[in-house]
């Protein structure tokens, strides 16, 4: 099987995911057009495989525009049918909102770049990962190629929610999950609100393969006394929805209290200037250190040199860092959101909280760093995400999916 893989961004720093499915898939035996809407910034590319994969990734923004302009014309002589009316049904779409109907017309547009890039390569199956405007423009390459007629077309669509969820109307979820040959969520909470959004008709498309991660490269760690001041690390981008400012909070009332923790603060984004800030009002700019993006060694490195991992997210799916925190031996506290708690139990393979409070964000770091029972919960942690979020594994039931909804009627598996 050959099919384009689609993202906002490839490689991504915040994607890694991503870049892990593809190269398993093509593990076994899948071959994988790597595809992107926007080319990655300096800061994703952190390895020798970022810049490996940046070269042999399709970049539709990267597409010069007379190199747009020739194919729009070309296209539109040699099938106007086809092209004029996704012209008009993109324009439509848009429900008298005019702003809205031409950004339908430019995702149209980029789907036909994307339609042109598979015909190129010999792929007619495309498979999105998120529900906004990756679906929408894989939507539109793939009722384009259907709709010349030459072959058939199949799409699919990984959605990981929270974004998702926060924009399904002005991204018109509803009806892409209605559209889709296949839809993939990440959890069993992610796969809760597609159902919401979708009638009876269509759930049997909607299938739950969760997130993996090479385990082989989160080895356990070798059981360590806990540093003094204890090390608390955060990996995540530097946004708002992300929680760090929850976490100084929580610093600064256990120093109050008399007990001292470190944060290393691993990501980039917006917020960093914000934390700085927020870090220094609240008395504790010496425990925290702001690191920006590290490559995955160094990323690995931390979380075995930290004391525990805390993410107190306001608004995730179910976050791969948790996944490498709790396989490394890492004790993980976190907030009780959407997926998280199908991974993290309290007391049981991590902690977990109510998100935005900071009483109960401190009461678990202590516990985290200082409560009996930790290395009980260390090892079931990592039992956990070896029964549940093993690449390797999770990767057969998503090769099934693709193919099941990709390959041509009768052909081998």
């Amino acid at each position: 099987m050959r099919i384009t893989y689609l993202s906002t961004h490839y490689p991504s720093v915040s994607h890694t995911f991503i870049q892990g499915e593809i190269l398993a898939l093509e593990a076994r035996g899948v071959e994988v057009l790597p595809t992107a809407l926007n080319p990655p910034a300096a800061g994703d590319l952190l390895t020798e495989l970022d810049e490996r994969e940046r070269r042999r990734t399709f970049y539709v923004k990267g597409v010069s525009r007379p190199a747009m302009a020739r194919l729009f014309a070309t296209v539109a002589v040699r099938h106007p049918g086809p092209f004029l009316g996704g012209l008009a049904r993109a324009l439509a779409s848009g429900r008298l909102d005019l702003a809205r109907g031409f950004k339908a017309v430019a995702q149209f547009l980029e789907g036909v770049l994307i339609w042109d890039h598979s015909v190129r390569h010999g792929s007619s199956a495309i498979h999105a990962h998120f529900g906004q405007a990756p679906a929408a423009v894989a939507a539109h390459a793939a009722a384009f190629g259907n709709a010349i007629g030459a072959q058939r077309w199949t799409w699919s669509v990984t959605i990981h929610g929270w974004h998702e969820f926060a924009t399904e109307d002005t991204s018109q979820l509803r009806a892409k999950l209605a559209a889709a040959d296949q839809v993939i969520s990440i959890s069993d909470f992610t796969r809760s609100q597609l159902l919401r959004l979708s009638g009876p008709r269509g759930w049997d498309r909607i299938s739950v393969v969760r997130c993996g991660i090479d385990l082989a490269a989160f080895p356990v760690r070798t059981e360590r006394p806990v540093s003094s001041p204890p090390v608390v690390v955060v990996t995540a981008r530097l946004s708002a929805e992300k929680g760090h400012l929850v976490l100084l909070q929580a610093l600064a009332a256990l120093r109050r209290d008399g007990h001292e923790l470190r944060a290393r603060l691993i990501g980039s984004g917006p917020l960093a200037e914000v934390i700085e800030a927020e870090a220094a009002r609240l008395g504790v700019a010496d425990a925290v250190e702001l690191t920006g993006a590290l490559p995955p060694l160094e990323v690995a490195r931390a979380l075995r040199e930290a004391d525990v991992f805390c993410l107190p997210t306001f608004a995730e799916g179910l976050p791969v860092s948790i996944m490498e925190a709790m396989a490394s031996g890492v004790p993980v506290v976190t907030t009780y959101i959407s997926g998280i708690p199908e991974l993290v139990v309290d007391g049981e393979t991590g902690w977990i909280v109510p998100a935005g409070n900071v009483d109960a964000l401190a009461a678990a770091l202590l516990a985290a760093t200082e409560g009996p029972g930790r290395h009980d919960v260390v090892a079931a942690a990592r039992r956990a995400v070896e029964e549940r979020h093993d690449r390797s594994r999770n990767v057969v039931e998503l090769e099934r999916l693709l193919r099941a909804c990709h390959e041509p009627v009768g052909a081998a598996s």
